[in-house]
């Protein structure tokens, strides 16, 4: 079958039949491996490639035989992997490295992080709940967080850790956002408030401006709404006790239904870690 041949197939097919149709169907009917040199290249062949000049086949030494030429192969990955949506580590709040972290990188004797584990990962395993962690520094609260949205993120949940500033800091960015600033307000609060499992660190360094307050209350409200219909996680971390916060805030994580709320008050961890430790 020669180029001419090629061109009057499309010209003897239905109308919208493109020429890439035709050369798919070719190479369809023409597998890797065949004796007769192809006649039109290989649609994912790399103009560049030095084995076989852009032609998307080389052929064997040995057999005479034609194949796919590498290029083609590593061209046509890469366009399925730029195809993929591109996934924002940033507001997922864990590192692309970290998303292999478990639950038994919580060790014994190493701060209070135990106590916070047999209160987190039972939670998470309910799958709904609304948990406050609080204490003094050390107690390994960030790495709980950590480990569990990346325990969550493989299991193919909406997972996001974020220490309040940030949340905060993203719901501002809709008065940046070209589109109708509500809009954006309403997507963004839309984001975190949809999380199968939301872990907000640092609770008391929250700004006490208005703006953050009202912002704050509508989100964890929210989050304790969803979490009685058992339809999300709510993990929250701070270096104050629940004392500390509005009666309004405190009636909600104090609810029988959810908790605990749990004292974390042991050594502090990052004075022990062993050097070496990336995490």
């Amino acid at each position: 079958m020669n180029m001419s041949e090629t061109y009057n197939m499309k010209s003897r097919t239905a109308p919208g039949v493109t020429v890439s149709d035709v050369l798919k169907k070719y190479q369809a009917d023409n597998p890797p491996g065949a004796v007769d040199r192809p006649c039109v290249p290989y649609v994912h062949a790399n103009k560049n490639c030095q084995r076989c000049h852009g032609f998307g086949y080389v052929q064997s030494t040995t057999s005479a035989r034609w194949f796919v030429c590498p290029c083609a192969s590593e061209t046509k990955e890469n366009f399925l992997k730029s195809m993929q949506p591109k996934i924002d580590w940033t507001r997922i709040g864990i590192l692309e490295s970290e998303v292999n972290m478990n639950w038994s990188l919580i060790k014994p004797d190493i701060s209070d992080g135990v106590k916070a584990l047999e209160a987190v990962r039972p939670a998470y395993e309910r799958g709904h709940g609304a948990i406050f962690l609080w204490g003094t520094w050390g107690q390994a609260k960030t790495l709980i967080g950590k480990i569990l949205v990346a325990t969550a993120y493989r299991a193919g949940k909406r997972a996001a850790y974020a220490n309040v500033s940030s949340v905060l800091d993203d719901i501002r960015l809709a008065f940046d956002e070209r589109e109708h600033k509500t809009t954006a307000l309403l997507k963004r609060m839309e984001y975190w408030m949809s999380r199968d499992v939301l872990f907000i660190d640092e609770l008391d360094k929250v700004n006490n401006t208005d703006w953050a307050q009202e912002r704050l209350h509508q989100l964890l409200d929210q989050r304790y709404t969803r979490a009685i219909r058992e339809e999300a996680l709510t993990v929250i971390a701070s270096n104050q006790s629940d004392d500390e916060l509005d009666g309004y805030l405190k009636s909600r994580l104090n609810d029988n239904r959810l908790g605990p709320v749990v004292y974390l008050n042991g050594m502090d961890g990052r004075q022990l870690m062993p050097k070496g430790i990336t995490y």
